[in-house]
C-alpha cells in the first residue's frame, strides 16, 4: 500500500507541473539551426545575424543576435532571447537569418512563422539562400529608392538605416539621427544620406557601408540585409 501511496503522489507532481502557467512575462529562448543543404566550413570572420521580426514585415525587429565567427561550420546552432514586452499578442512573428564575410553579404534566409508563446521555442532547420549584393543606380543619376530598412554590422554592434524615399534614421547604439534624402555618393555605386549640417552621414555601397556622427566617422561596416 506504500508503493501505491508513493505512485500516487509522483503522479500528482507530474500533473502540477504539467499545469503549471505559463509565465507570460519571462524572457523566452528561440533556437534554430541554419543550413545551405550539406555540411560546410564557413570562412573567419563570418557574421552571423538572427532576427525575430513582425509577419506582417512592417515594422523593425523585435529581437536580434549578431555576432562574427572563427572556424565555424554549417549547419550552426543559433540562439535567440526574445523580450515579452516588446511582442504584441495580436501579431504574429517570423525569423530570418543572414550571413555575411568579406564584406559582402553571402546567404539570407526567407522570413520563417515562429510560435512566440512558449517558453522555449524551437524553430527547426532555416535554409539559408544566396544573395545578390548588387546596387543599381549609376553614381551620375539621381537615386531613386524604396523604403526598406537595412541593418549593417559594424565590427561588434549593430547600425539600422530605416531609408524611405522622403529621408532616412540612423540608428546607433540606441541613438536615432535624422538624415536627407539618398543622394549619389562621391564613388561609384554609393548611396549617400546626410544631415542639413553635413556632419552626421551614412554611405550605402551595398555590401559595405561608412558612417559618421556629428563628424566623427565609425567604424567600417558591412550589410547583413
Amino acid at each position: 500500500m506504500i508503493r501505491v501511496y508513493a505512485a500516487i503522489i509522483t503522479l500528482g507532481l507530474l500533473l502540477a507541473a504539467a499545469c503549471s502557467p505559463f509565465d507570460e512575462t519571462a524572457p523566452r529562448t528561440l533556437t534554430a539551426t541554419l543550413s545551405i543543404g550539406e555540411p560546410v566550413r564557413l570562412p573567419d570572420g563570418t557574421a552571423v545575424l538572427v532576427e525575430l521580426i513582425p509577419a506582417s514585415g512592417d515594422g523593425g525587429a523585435v529581437a536580434e543576435a549578431s555576432a562574427v565567427l572563427d572556424g565555424a561550420d554549417l549547419p550552426l546552432e543559433v540562439s535567440l532571447t526574445i523580450d515579452p514586452a516588446r511582442l504584441d499578442d495580436a501579431s504574429s512573428y517570423a525569423v530570418r537569418a543572414a550571413l555575411a564575410w568579406d564584406g559582402e553579404l553571402r546567404w539570407l534566409s526567407a522570413a520563417i512563422p515562429v510560435d512566440v508563446r512558449r517558453a522555449r521555442i524551437n524553430a527547426g532547420e532555416i535554409p539559408l539562400d544566396p544573395f545578390d549584393t548588387s546596387l543599381p543606380a549609376a553614381a551620375d543619376e539621381t537615386p531613386v529608392v524604396e523604403a526598406e530598412e537595412a541593418i549593417f554590422l559594424c565590427v561588434d554592434g549593430l547600425v539600422i538605416l530605416d531609408r524611405t524615399p522622403e529621408g532616412a534614421t540612423l540608428s546607433v547604439e540606441d541613438t536615432e539621427y535624422p538624415l536627407g534624402p539618398a543622394m549619389a555618393g562621391e564613388a561609384e555605386g554609393v548611396l549617400r544620406h546626410e544631415s542639413a549640417d553635413g556632419q552626421t552621414w551614412f554611405d550605402d555601397g551595398g555590401a559595405t557601408a561608412r558612417y559618421a556622427i556629428d563628424g566623427e566617422a565609425g567604424p567600417d561596416c558591412v550589410r547583413l540585409y
